[in-house]
């Protein structure tokens, strides 16, 4: 009964109670949306920097970590891959060639770090293959020789990226329907050629007003972008004995992935033509990446290829990619960080109703106890109106939210304006929202203990009531 009466209460004032309704509701909304937001990023970077950049695990001959000299190769070789296919854990893996060299173009030059793979075993592995870029070319193939694969970034900084007006992109344009007036404006960058991003956008702020640029600029920039595909670049390195030696290959494809740090340093080449490169019958191993079949399983595989030569070191993706790591350890942390923000805010509104209520009803509350209602009950009384106050707005705010964090979780918000500084971090700029269904059994609990905290001030208010005096009361 006495929930039935709570229930109650709780619309004898509607106005009152809708006010604190849509404030919980749209509290809860926002911090679904935020953790959302959080957890798609965190989810994105662990998947990026596994499958992009460090895999599970990687092998390294330990002195080649302090001093990465072409000659510190992985030890035991042979026996480390005949260990590695014993292990039913290892989905696959790959050996690779990883040396420091010097990219020159006639136009500029970058310090790279380049990789010796074989094209077909990568992709198995790695998703570089499909992060090649639009007009940006093709992967390696082993059937094309001579190519190098190089990143979206070392291609701006060598020169290799440039952006250019032609009559053809005029028309792509008009077909996608930009206004004549922009079009033409657009003609007296006609055949001109930007050799950055930078010197782009300047031409076009001299030419287009704010407005056109912040509705158009975006489009107008993607349509021009204009890579030098199978322009050559001059590979400077070691060779075995320690002699510099130079090496060209032309730009095959480009890639971008979400890590501008890595984007900026790494280019791929076939194994087999960079050991011709350095002099070398077969490919050296400088890196054995692996992929598990379960993630969980990185530190005990670890420990089973740790013993088989001390020579090597064996890291895991967490030591690899620290920062992804503690993103995905602390994402509980965030859940409570957040949310406890939200309830804390909230607690505040509901106490204030509440208080109000017990103001309004004093003379009710004296009747009732007058009539024998004890003070238990009408503890009781208070804290479950405060709970079924909450939770009202705590449901239609976690079904809200889970509806917009499934909405976008589809089409993804593309934060472009902060895009550059985010991936100079490794976090994409555009995320994909996603939540996981704990999360609505943390929020449900919060919310519960939050109603019940914010239910002791005004119950204990009521319970001081002195039923004779509260009678008395207008």
């Amino acid at each position: 009964m006495i929930w039935s009466i709570s229930w109650k209460n709780v619309w004898r004032n509607k106005i009152r109670s809708l006010v604190v309704i849509i404030a919980t509701t749209l509290g809860i909304i926002s911090g679904v949306m935020v953790v959302g937001i959080m957890e798609g990023w965190t989810k994105q970077r662990l998947h990026d920097a596994i499958f992009n950049e460090v895999s599970h695990i990687q092998i390294h001959n330990s002195d080649y970590l302090k001093n990465e000299e072409i000659l510190l190769t992985v030890s035991d070789t042979a026996e480390l891959i005949k260990a590695i296919n014993k292990i039913p854990e290892i989905s696959t893996g790959v050996i690779r060639t990883r040396l420091i060299a010097m990219a020159n173009t006639p136009w500029a030059n970058a310090g790279v770090i380049i990789y010796g793979i074989n094209p077909e075993k990568e992709k198995k592995l790695s998703e570089i293959y499909k992060k090649i870029v639009p007009q940006g070319g093709e992967y390696l193939d082993s059937q094309n020789t001579g190519n190098i694969l190089i990143s979206d970034k070392t291609a701006e900084i060598l020169k290799l990226k440039q952006y250019i007006v032609t009559q053809e992109v005029i028309d792509n344009l008009r077909n996608e329907n930009l206004p004549d007036d922009v079009l033409l404006i657009l003609g007296s960058l006609k055949d001109k050629r930007y050799r950055s991003p930078k010197e782009f956008r300047e031409a076009m702020k001299m030419e287009f007003t704010k407005k056109q640029l912040d509705k158009y600029g975006l489009k107008i920039t993607e349509r021009s972008l204009d890579y030098r595909i199978r322009n050559k670049v001059q590979i400077t390195m070691s060779d075995e004995t320690g002699n510099p030696v130079q090496g060209t290959f032309r730009v095959g494809g480009i890639y971008k992935t979400t890590n501008g740090a890595f984007d900026q340093a790494a280019v791929f080449v076939d194994s087999k033509e960079l050991a011709v490169l350095y002099g070398g019958t077969t490919p050296l191993v400088h890196e054995i990446a692996l992929l598990l079949n379960d993630i969980e399983n990185a530190d005990s595989v670890k420990e089973k290829l740790a013993g088989i030569s001390p020579g090597n070191t064996v890291s895991t993706w967490k030591e690899l990619a620290p920062d992804a790591a503690m993103m995905n350890d602390y994402m509980i942390m965030y859940y409570f960080l957040f949310i406890g923000i939200v309830m804390f805010a909230l607690a505040f509104g509901i106490i204030n109703t509440m208080m109000m209520t017990i103001l309004e009803r004093t003379k009710e509350l004296g009747m009732l106890m007058a009539i024998g209602m004890n003070r238990r009950r009408v503890f009781s009384m208070i804290m479950l109106e405060t709970i079924f106050l909450t939770m009202v707005g705590a449901v239609a705010g976690m079904i809200s939210g889970w509806a917009i964090v499934g909405s976008l979780g589809k089409t993804g918000i593309h934060f472009s304006s902060w895009g550059e500084g985010f991936e100079a971090i490794g976090f994409a700029a555009r995320v994909y929202p996603v939540i996981s269904p704990s999360f609505f059994i943390i929020i449900t609990v919060m919310v519960v203990f939050t109603a019940i905290i914010s239910s002791v001030w005004p119950a204990r208010k009521a319970l001081k009531l002195i039923p004779v005096e509260a009678l008395r009361t207008e």
